[in-house]
């Protein structure tokens, strides 16, 4: 986990029934909720995933301690910091950095041996709202269609199912802008995908 001073925190797998008040009640049960918002796309539907900015940033660390993997509405949400940081840390990932030159990328869910190489400022992208379905395959194909993808990961829970959000790194920052401009929004294996830089990188 990092920076806990912030006190907003990212909400995802949310039913596309759930509205902003839905969030905010179900979220005031660990703090007192300042804003609650459920993102949306052009049309005015939901992303299925939303922003929650606590009182104080005690609210926000309670909030993905006690309410990950709770339901509402009829689905688990996931909790992270706003910016990209994974409900629990350290998360697993399926990743296309663990599996390079391999086959069978999606039976492994472990993190890089190796520290990974210095990320280019702007170039890493967190991706929300993906569906279960999605591997760390599947991700890299899709937003290598803008640029190179160095890397490409998807994040599992210690129970070993996926947490419905990843990573894309691209090789500048450049490709990166293109695909938030190009891939926010837009739908992929069923779900509009959530596409912005991931501030924690």
């Amino acid at each position: 986990m990092h920076n806990m001073s912030s006190n907003r925190v990212y909400v995802g797998n949310l039913s596309w029934s759930t509205s902003w008040q839905d969030l905010k009640d179900h979220m005031r049960d660990v703090g007192e909720v300042s804003y609650a918002k459920v993102l949306q796309d052009r049309d005015g539907r939901s992303k299925g995933c939303g922003i929650v900015e606590f009182a104080t940033p005690e609210g926000a660390s309670d909030a993905i301690a006690k309410l990950t993997d709770t339901e509402l509405k009829g689905r688990k949400i996931f909790d992270a910091e706003e910016g990209g940081g994974a409900a629990r840390a350290p998360p697993k990932t399926e990743s296309s950095a663990d599996n390079e030159g391999g086959v069978g990328g999606d039976d492994s869910a472990t993190s890089p041996p190796v520290a990974p190489a210095a990320v280019v400022e702007g170039s890493q992208l967190f991706v929300g709202n993906l569906s279960w379905e999605t591997g760390w395959q599947d991700l890299k194909d899709h937003f290598r269609t803008i640029g190179e993808v160095v890397r490409a990961d998807v994040v599992v829970g210690r129970d070993g199912r996926k947490k419905g959000f990843g990573f894309v790194r691209y090789s500048n920052a450049g490709d990166a802008a293109k695909a938030i401009e190009e891939l926010n929004g837009v739908e992929f294996m069923g779900r509009p995908l959530e596409v912005r830089l991931d501030n924690k990188a």
